[in-house]
């Protein structure tokens, strides 16, 4: 494309630009796009012959073009379109210059194609690291090509400082020419038109010039600032070129060239080279409104007509003086082409050299100046080996210099991701050795996350980076190996969620955590040892079972036999259950319910729902419960309720409230008033009905077990394998004295002041059936003849019990006491009051509470025993708790269909379960309990306790078999 229109081939500088406005059509140099150089353009440069001085132009610019020839006077043509590696050459006739025009990755016009690329590439993700690396190689890439074909190289900088990243940019130049370049360059030359050029493969030492298209705007631009301006850049840039020996005493050695006595820097003071054309519009349009009114008045006019010629009488504008003149010239020479100018006038002089290197005498060679033709052929075989053959890195060569560097020229210069390899490098050695140092011969899981995190942050000190990512995934992967390597523990998780530490590899018949517990027996009076249970048998059952030959007082006390499997074939297993088990009896049939079983579904469902309903009305509805029945205290609702025949049939129930009702309904009406009816138990005494079916008759499965813990939705016709219960009656009720509390000898481990239990009044009514009345009172002479009553007494036909119970939580340290009440400690005699004692037995109590014991570590102690004192009295308390955990999804019971009596006058000790499981669901306990919401972890609920009439055919002091009665009868171990 030939763009030169008119112009006077002597013309030159951007003082002759200036009479060719940007409107005109004329301008006066050529321009096209390498390499299709018009043939009259070629015909004037090959007038030349060897006075061509090549002018490469290069670095940064911000318009739409990516122009860096505005401050010498030209412009690509208006449909001109910048792209990357494109060569835009310029030539003004008379100037011996041919400028080069360098588009590269440096341009905004480029870098916003480049950016614009990878966000349209969705499969590949935008990377800063690897974009500025791609982006920088393809500049030092242009670069390194103008080293090779030009004389001088002007570096453009919108900025106005000097760049130091720019010093980086040398670096990797003179790096990729002496370990890359010079390694084919010369033997590829050899026999290519570009021989010539000598084994430096270059024209010459190119002399490197600095173009700052910008002067800080605060500073004034006088010649004395600029030109110091210009000198302080200038003794900046030389030190950091020479510190970094980028330039040197010799041209062979040195990358490029800077005269020592000769201006490099420049900078455009007086031009605005990249004008806002519309700003320039409207600015225009204002100066033509606004234009003051050169009218002149009718007497100026009367007086110019005398006037011999136009303009004879006005007078000469004000005489410039000699700075100012100064000043207009110094703007007229200080311009971008003549700095340029100077430069060129020292290479076609032959004095390139002279002054810039120390050279040696017979020094001589090195700069060559070539015609149009010579140069042409040079550029082109330089532009196929170091840009165009470099798009295709498969290229087929024999030469392997060469084709190592069409294949790993980008990849090494990129020297930050080498640096940052091997900072990753000495991290990772780092972080491995400090984690193998510090590991131990066998550990688990949490101890190599600890150790992990400390070789992760040993790493840290050293690794940095892009690649420190995947750095710390190779260190995990190492260290991970290492455990692995026979040193992992098994980590199978206890009842507890303490992992096993015995080797994995290792076998090993029964699991260790390494977790010691202290507990108590089933009586409470030995405390020991125990291992971390792995299973429910383990926690439930065998520890204590262990416990009970240790102990003696466990081996005296009367026990209670709870109802387990017993299989009739040898491969019987646990039962499957659908995921939807407390759905099972809504769902399907279920088992038969006959009256006794009735019964206890109806008090399990009344149980729960106790809670919820205000004490009167349960007091009511518990009259139909015949499995647990509140007690009602001296101070409580009034309960007028009828247990006779406890646990008989529920019409049998029913009938004996319609009785209990008509009872009450008359001595009302027989003038016993309200207030002595008030706070009282009614209890009928009845003969002792018949049993129409056994317990026994209950058909259980013998080829599958329970898996879990029986709680309320359990199917009737399965059992556990193991109790996981206590009841025993571990002696008198004398042994326990109020004054003293539980003393160390009976029961050990007691928090001072926590040792002591609640006393509870209840008052009874007594309603003898009319036939039987004589017959009970002749019963109770001779059964009791004239023996003094204990802790109740009789006053007509009332009862006033006085019974005494306790909540124990002990926690895993040993610590045990007493609640006074769900969110309180006992904490001696004095928080003992009247009514103390019903805001256990009448509240959910909390399954789990802080120990009070003094420690850096919250423990938490669970509910693990419940002490009951019976009284002596002609009934039996019937004790039936239930435990409801996890958000009450799971009830747990005794597991027993007829609740147990405790027996008169004795002391009896319910020992809950250690472990919870329902069904094939381990409900571990809570790692810290909830300040708002004490009962997350579970909860005892209230109304556990009952009375029933005396059987006067049994013995409770005698053991005896589950079932055989409806009270149920005790073995004695």
């Amino acid at each position: 494309m030939n763009h030169y229109q008119g112009g006077s081939a002597g013309t030159a500088g951007p003082e002759n630009c200036k009479q060719f406005p940007a409107k005109m059509e004329t301008q006066d140099y050529y321009t096209w796009t390498y390499p299709d150089i018009p043939e009259n353009v070629a015909q004037e440069l090959r007038q030349l012959k060897c006075s061509l001085v090549v002018v490469g132009i290069v670095g940064r610019s911000k318009c739409d073009q990516a122009n860096k020839m505005q401050a010498f006077g030209m412009e690509p043509p208006l449909e001109h379109r910048a792209r990357d590696g494109q060569v835009q050459c310029y030539y003004k006739p008379g100037s011996n210059s041919l400028l080069l025009h360098f588009e590269t990755t440096y341009d905004e016009a480029i870098l916003g194609q480049m950016i614009d690329a990878c966000m349209e590439d969705v499969d590949n993700p935008f990377d800063f690291d690897s974009f500025y690396e791609r982006m920088r190689c393809r500049f030092v890439r242009m670069v390194l090509l103008a080293l090779h074909v030009c004389h001088i190289v002007v570096y453009v900088e919108t900025g106005q400082t000097f760049d130091p990243t720019l010093v980086t940019v040398f670096q990797l130049l003179k790096f990729a020419r002496e370990q890359h370049v010079m390694q084919f360059l010369p033997q590829l030359l050899r026999e290519s038109p570009a021989a010539r050029m000598g084994e430096k493969a270059r024209l010459c030492a190119p002399r490197i010039l600095f173009l700052f298209e910008n002067f800080p705007r605060d500073e004034p631009k006088t010649r004395e600032c600029v030109s110091a301006y210009e000198f302080q850049t200038e003794d900046c840039i030389y030190e950091l070129l020479r510190h970094h020996n980028i330039v040197t005493n010799s041209s062979s050695s040195s990358l490029v060239a800077l005269p020592n006595n000769k201006q490099f820097v420049f900078f455009n003071a007086h031009e605005e080279l990249h004008p806002d054309k519309l700003l320039k519009a409207i600015e225009c349009l204002n100066l033509a409104m606004y234009k003051p009114d050169a009218k002149e008045e009718e007497e100026d006019l009367e007086i110019l007509e005398l006037a011999p010629f136009e303009g004879f009488v006005k007078p000469y504008g004000a005489p410039l003086d000699e700075k100012e003149l100064e000043r207009r010239q110094y703007k007229k020479d200080h311009t971008a082409w003549h700095f340029l100018q100077r430069h060129v006038q020292d290479a076609l002089s032959g004095c390139f050299d002279e002054g810039s290197f120390k050279q040696l005498p017979h020094y001589s060679g090195q700069f060559h100046l070539l015609n149009i033709q010579e140069w042409h052929d040079c550029m082109a075989t330089l532009h196929k080996l170091l840009v165009e053959n470099a798009r295709d890195p498969n290229l087929e060569t024999n030469n392997e210099e060469y084709k190592l560097f069409l294949q790993s020229f980008d990849e090494s210069l990129n020297y930050e991701k080498k640096f940052w390899a091997h900072l990753c490098e000495l991290g990772l050695k780092k972080g491995i050795s400090a984690y193998k140092n510090a590991a131990p011969a066998n550990y688990g899981s949490s101890t190599h996350r600890q150790l992990l995190a400390e070789a992760t942050v040993a790493f840290e000190e050293e690794g940095r980076g892009p690649q420190a990512k995947a750095a710390l995934a190779k260190l995990a992967a190492v260290c991970q190996k290492h455990w692995q390597d026979g040193r992992q523990h098994c980590e199978q998780l206890s009842l507890r969620s303490h992992p096993c530490t015995l080797p994995k590899n290792a076998p090993h018949e029964k699991h260790s955590s390494g977790v010691i517990h202290i507990s108590s027996c089933n009586c409470g009076r030995t405390q020991g040892r125990r291992e971390d249970p792995f299973s429910l048998r383990q926690a439930n059952y065998e520890y204590y079972e262990h416990m009970a030959q240790m102990c003696n007082l466990c081996v005296k006390v009367k026990q209670y036999q709870f109802p387990v499997f017993e299989p009739s074939v040898s491969d019987y297993r646990a039962a499957a259950f659908e995921a939807a088990f407390p759905l099972l009896h809504a769902g399907k049939g279920g088992p038969p319910q006959d009256e006794d079983g009735g019964e206890d579904l109806e008090e399990e469902e009344e149980g729960q729902e106790a809670e919820q309903q205000p004490a009167e009305e349960q007091g009511k509805d518990s009259a139909s419960n015949g499995c647990s029945q509140p007690l009602s205290p001296t101070f409580g609702s009034d309960l007028n309720m009828s247990i006779a025949g406890f646990g008989a049939s529920l019409n049998e129930s029913q009938a004996s409230s319609e009785q209990l009702t008509n009872s009450e309904q008359n001595s009302t009406t027989s003038g016993t008033s309200s207030a002595d009816t008030e706070n009282e138990l009614v209890v009928e005494l009845q003969e002792p009905a018949k049993k129409e079916k056994d317990a026994d008759a209950y058909s259980t499965s013998t080829t599958e077990y329970l898996p879990g813990l029986v709680h309320t939705v359990s199917d009737f016709g399965l059992l556990p394998l193991f109790p996981s219960w206590s009841l025993a009656c571990v002696g008198p009720s004398s042994i326990y004295s109020h004054n003293t509390g539980l003393q160390e000898h009976f029961q050990s481990g007691f928090l001072s002041g926590a040792n002591f239990l609640l006393p509870w009044d209840v008052q009874l009514r007594l309603v003898h059936a009319p036939k039987q009345q004589q017959h009970q009172q002749q019963h109770h002479q001779q059964q009791h003849p004239g023996k003094k009553q204990q802790r109740w007494k009789k006053q007509g036909d009332r009862l006033s019990l006085k019974i005494f119970v306790g909540m124990e939580y002990e926690c895993s340290r040993g610590h045990r006491f007493m609640m006074c009440a769900p969110d309180r400690v006992l904490r001696g005699g004095a928080d003992i009051e009247r009514d103390t004692c019903s805001k256990v037995v009448h509240n959910n109590m909390p399954l789990y509470y802080p120990c009070p014991c003094r420690s850096q570590t919250n423990y938490l102690a669970q509910l693990m025993r419940i002490h009951v004192v019976t009284p002596k009295a002609p009934v039996n308390i019937i004790v039936d708790p239930k435990v409801c955990v996890d958000k009450g999804k799971y009830t747990f019971t005794l597991g027993s269909i007829i609740p147990p009596r405790l027996s008169q006058s004795a002391y009896w000790i319910v020992r809950l379960p250690y472990v919870y499981q329902g069904d094939d669901v381990l409900i571990a306990p809570p790692d810290k309990l909830e300040p708002d919401d004490p009962l997350a972890g579970g909860y005892l609920l209230p109304g556990m306790f009952g009375v029933a009439e005396t059987d006067p055919t049994m013995d409770l002091n005698e053991p005896g078999r589950m079932g055989a009665s409806a009270a149920g009868n005790f073995t004695r171990i």
